[in-house]
Order: structure tokens, then C-alpha cells, then sequence
């Protein structure tokens, strides 16, 4: 059993042997106000940005949007399934797509699309699929690919957006050309249009901008913002015409050298001097895009598609370290959502260091998309604060994850091989109790007094304030905090869930019957533990009322589910004892690899 699930079975089993369990004052520790009002500034708030990429679509995540994504698709051949590494991995050539999939549609086309289709189905989660638009994908499965045999030789078939003649639902894997809108076809006829049960967005290729270095048997050259309009409009119209309700996504930037001047893009400089009022490349791509549905008579882009890794550094000067032992670096990754919304942040990296002129990023980008293609989503198709094993990534991560919806994202997913803490943080927002029940469908207004210590989110269902739920943090390193909370009406009860260092995943930990909270009127306090991020159900249901709408029997109701591993555990028996002994155990060892 690996650690992580020992830890797992541990937090559970401890749950199981206490028998008293009770919450400590902060102890000279620091206190924070939180005000929410249930009716200023509410703001819907998209299910699309509890999202993960392919990698983790079959992972205990309750996520409401896949994307199929990444370099590997840059080169990905639907007819046969044959893809390319690129440098990711010395230019391979191989099977990677058929290696993930059930065994009954490995033979079949499109099985990567046709993978994503039956988990998003299963999940009732958004399917995004991306498209090839460099010019090339892999002919064979025959392993690593020379300089000697880019493109074009026989190690490639070209790719072209349009095929201009007849579909066939069994493509001519022989005739070296894969088209785009022969495979949005096969996967209309197959599964359903967009709005019938199949694939809902396609993603116009992957991070453009680095295709010289990534994938470069493919295409060698740096990509101009030219070619990248030409080649965008093109595919967007090729889709358009066979599945006109599917949102076309793009153009999947890497960071934020691509948002400045699309990676130093060999026209872009005289690009700039012949438009002086775009700011930045962003300002660019959406202008062209804005043309384009006016030559064409429709709209060609739906969602603005950026992806985002912190460059942010802790003490040890190392972006997104592994040292959870020092407070200097838990911090740096603790603040570093910060500046995608937070003006007065500065974190260390070479942005500011060149100038952060687009920082904060997601307002600098909004601000673009307003003036120059209104009505244009905004997605972050990839993202990822790191620390999988450790409670600072899933405190980063539920940061992310309110960020995101205070500023009106679409569509988000994260983008991580290890993720146990960031997907843990994802079920504090979509399924808390394991019954489904989640964050809210609607942001109200939640101000924090102390954004260092604390960040806090508010959410209702609808037009309902009858239950406002409540994810908040301490980010403090070692000290307890104190919320205050403040709602604009009385409320009766207060349940809390929440994740801490024991292990990955969600803790029911009870409710104000029990003094884990404290109900008042108008007012909530709740003590919370260093290193925590919480989710607070706040409701005027009685307790059997709030029980049953939970999913629990109104005979149960008494009881506690809960005490499913306090933050403070004591009284508990010679058997607990042990259990607890392993737990120490557990963390005490995750303290050494820090």
C-alpha cells in the first residue's frame, strides 16, 4: 500500500476509534474578519472550471470538464492513432493514445476522442478535444523520429483542415492527408454533435508558439502570428461547417512570453509598429479573430484558451520547489494565485523582475477580450501550482479554483501526472460529502480583512440564500487563526468540511451541534488549523432539514457521520491511540522529505 492511501486508510481508521472529540481556541494565535453578503455581486458561475486534463480523467475526481490535450496531440494521426512525443520524449513515434484506452475502442479512429466522449459521459463533465493544425502527424508507430525525417517524409502524413470532397466514416489511411473536418464528422456520426452528447469544444492544437521546440520534426520554424491566423481560421471554419454549435477554443498559449509577443514571433515586432494600440500579443490574436467572424458571417473563436505555471519562487530560489519544510517556500506557493487577480501582489520571479506589465493577468486579459472581441470566454486549458503530496497544493489549488470563478473563467483544467492534493481540492468545491453536493452555482460577495492569512469564497444556489457555503483558508505556517464571519442575515446551523496534512482528501468534520463552529445570529466563528483549507456549509435548515438535504436520513441525523478526523483529536482509546501513532508516523516522515 503506498503511502498516500495508508495515510488515507489511517485518517479513516482514526475516525472510526475516536470517541471524543472537541476544537481548541487559536492560542495566541491571529484572527480574521470575513463579511459576506448574499446579494451584492453575484456572478454565475461556470461548472466548467473544475476541469483536469486527460491524464487524470479516471481518477476519484469529481471534475466537470475533461480536456484531451498537450503536446502529444500536436502530431496525433485520428485515423490510425499514431502519435509523437516530440522532445518530451526524443520524437517517438508510437501507440501513447491507444495505451490509455479500454481495449475494445483501441482499433478503432479517434479513440483518444472517443475515450474522452465515454468519461465525460460518465462523469457528466465537459469533453474538449483538441485538433492539428501544425501541418503533420505521425504516419507510424515505428519509434523515434530523426532530424533526417521531419517533415515532410514518409514518417508523416500532412494534415489539412478541410477535405473538399465526400467524409468517409472509414477514413483512406493510405492516401498520406488526414483532414479535420472529415474527424469532426466520424465524431458527430459516432457519438452525437456538440449539443446532442458529443464533443462539445475543440481546441485549435497546442501552444503554437513552441512548436520549433517541441515538436520540431514537424515543424522547425518559429511560428508567425500570421500563419497562426491563417491557420486558426481555417480549422475554425472547417469545424464550424460540419458542427456549428461546437465552441472552438484557442490558441492554447503556453505563458506568458506567448501572451507578451507570442514568444518573440518573427513579424510580430512589425506587427506592433503598423497597430501601436495593441498592448500585447493577446490583443493581437483577438482583433484577427474579431475580423475574421465579420469576412465570415460568424463567430470563429468562442473561447480564448491561455495556459498559466507560476514562475513564482520561494526562498530557495527554485519555481514550484518541493520544500514543504520551509515556511519561505510554502509561502511563495500559498500566494502565488495571487497574481492572477491581486494588483498589490508582487511575487518573486523573472515577470516582475522584466516589469509584470500584464500582472494581475486575469483582468489585464479580460480588459482585451472587452475592448477587442466582446463576448469571448476565457479558458485556462492548463495550469498546476504543484506540491501533489502536500497540503500547500491543495490549498493553492482551492485558491485557483475561487479565483477562477471570481473572475468569470469558462473553462479550466488543470494539468498534472500527480495531483492527489490539487484533485482532493477539486471535491471540496463539486462533491464535499461524497453525495454530489458542491460549492454553489452562484458567487456573492465575501471579503476577507486579511488575504495574506486568509482567502475566502461565498457561493449560493441561485436566487436561494437559505444555505451559503463558505471556502476558506489559513495559509499561516504554524499558528492557528480565528474567523470571524459576518453574513448579511441570521443563520441556525454550520457544517464543516475540510482537508488538512493527514491526507489527500475531504473530511466531513462536523457541525455547530458538535462546537466545531459556532452559529450566532449573523455571525459564524470558526478556529482553524495552520495549513487547512476549509469548506463551511451555513444554512438555516434545522439539523434533520440539513441533513436530509446533504443525503443523509433524518435518523441518522444525530449522529456524526462526522467526526470523520477533527483538526484536534483527544480522548480516544488504546486502539485510536495506535492508529493515531501511525498517522504522527506519517507526517513526521513527509516532514523529512520537505
Amino acid at each position: 500500500m503506498n503511502i498516500k492511501r495508508y495515510a488515507a486508510f489511517a485518517a479513516a481508521a482514526v475516525t472510526a476509534a475516536v470517541c471524543s472529540v472537541t476544537a481548541y481556541g487559536a492560542e495566541n494565535g491571529s484572527e480574521v474578519n470575513i463579511s459576506i453578503d448574499t446579494a451584492k455581486d453575484r456572478k454565475a458561475i461556470s461548472p466548467y472550471i473544475y476541469g483536469v486534463n486527460t491524464e487524470l480523467k479516471r481518477e476519484e475526481v469529481a471534475c466537470k470538464s475533461v480536456r484531451t490535450g498537450g503536446n502529444r496531440c500536436t502530431a496525433y494521426n485520428w485515423e490510425t492513432n499514431a502519435s509523437n512525443a516530440g522532445s518530451d520524449r526524443e520524437h517517438i513515434s508510437d501507440d501513447y493514445f491507444r495505451q490509455g484506452v479500454p481495449q475494445e475502442i483501441r482499433d478503432k479512429p479517434a479513440c483518444a476522442a472517443l475515450d474522452l466522449a465515454a468519461v465525460c459521459k460518465e462523469k457528466n463533465a465537459y469533453p474538449l478535444m483538441s485538433l492539428q493544425m501544425a501541418g503533420y502527424a505521425s504516419a507510424d508507430m515505428n519509434g523515434e523520429v530523426t532530424e533526417a525525417e521531419k517533415a515532410p517524409s514518409d514518417r508523416w502524413v500532412r494534415v489539412e483542415p478541410a477535405k473538399g470532397a465526400e467524409f468517409s466514416l472509414e477514413p483512406d489511411t493510405g492516401d498520406g492527408v488526414v483532414y479535420m473536418d472529415e474527424l469532426v464528422n466520424y465524431l458527430v456520426k459516432t457519438l452525437g454533435d456538440s449539443q446532442n452528447g458529443g464533443i462539445r469544444g475543440y481546441s485549435l492544437d497546442n501552444e503554437p508558439s513552441l512548436w520549433n521546440l517541441t515538436h520540431s520534426r514537424v515543424h522547425p520554424e518559429h511560428t508567425s502570428c500570421g500563419e497562426l491566423i491563417e491557420k486558426s481560421v481555417a480549422l475554425a471554419k472547417a469545424v464550424k461547417a460540419v458542427d456549428g454549435g461546437a465552441e472552438i477554443f484557442g490558441p492554447a498559449l503556453f505563458g506568458y512570453g506567448a501572451f507578451t509577443d507570442f514568444a518573440g514571433a518573427p513579424d510580430w515586432q512589425e506587427i506592433k509598429a503598423a497597430n501601436p494600440e495593441y498592448r500585447w500579443f493577446v490583443d493581437y490574436y483577438l482583433d484577427e479573430m474579431r475580423k475574421a467572424e465579420e469576412e465570415n458571417g460568424s463567430r470563429l473563436l468562442d473561447v480564448l484558451d491561455v495556459h498559466y505555471y507560476t514562475e513564482a519562487k520561494g526562498e530557495c530560489g527554485e519555481r514550484s520547489c518541493r520544500h514543504y519544510n520551509k515556511e519561505g517556500c510554502v509561502s511563495a506557493r500559498l500566494n502565488a494565485p495571487r497574481s492572477l487577480w491581486d494588483g498589490s501582489y508582487k511575487e518573486k520571479s523573472w515577470i516582475i523582475d522584466t516589469g509584470a506589465e500584464f500582472f494581475p493577468l486575469l483582468p489585464n486579459i479580460k480588459s482585451s477580450i472587452d475592448k477587442y472581441y466582446p463576448g469571448t470566454k476565457l479558458a485556462v486549458t492548463e495550469y498546476d501550482f504543484g506540491a501533489p503530496g502536500d497540503i500547500s497544493g491543495g490549498i493553492a489549488e482551492a485558491d485557483a479554483l475561487g479565483i477562477f470563478a471570481q473572475n468569470e473563467v469558462y473553462f479550466a483544467s488543470l494539468f498534472a501526472y500527480d495531483a492527489d492534493y490539487q484533485m482532493a481540492a477539486i471535491n471540496l468545491y463539486t462533491n464535499y460529502d461524497g453525495n454530489g453536493n458542491g460549492f454553489g452555482d452562484t458567487l456573492v460577495s465575501c471579503e476577507s480583512s486579511d488575504i495574506e492569512r486568509c482567502y475566502a469564497y461565498a457561493a449560493i444556489n441561485g436566487e436561494n440564500s437559505d444555505t451559503v457555503t463558505l471556502v476558506l483558508s489559513n495559509k499561516s505556517f504554524d499558528s492557528k487563526t480565528t474567523a470571524n464571519i459576518t453574513l448579511d442575515s441570521e443563520y441556525d446551523n454550520a457544517h464543516l468540511y475540510g482537508m488538512n496534512n493527514m491526507a489527500a482528501r475531504v473530511f466531513d468534520m462536523g457541525g455547530s451541534e458538535k462546537g466545531v463552529v459556532t452559529v450566532s445570529g449573523n455571525t459564524v466563528t470558526y478556529e482553524m488549523e495552520p495549513e487547512t483549507v476549509s469548506l463551511l456549509v451555513i444554512t438555516r435548515e434545522s439539523k434533520a432539514e440539513f441533513a436530509e438535504s446533504e443525503g443523509e436520513s433524518s435518523e441518522t441525523a444525530g449522529e456524526t457521520k462526522s467526526s470523520k478526523l477533527k483538526y484536534a483529536l483527544i480522548g480516544a482509546g488504546t486502539a485510536a491511540a495506535a492508529v493515531i501513532a501511525a498517522v504522527v508516523a506519517f507526517t513526521r516522515k513527509k516532514s523529512t522529505e520537505r
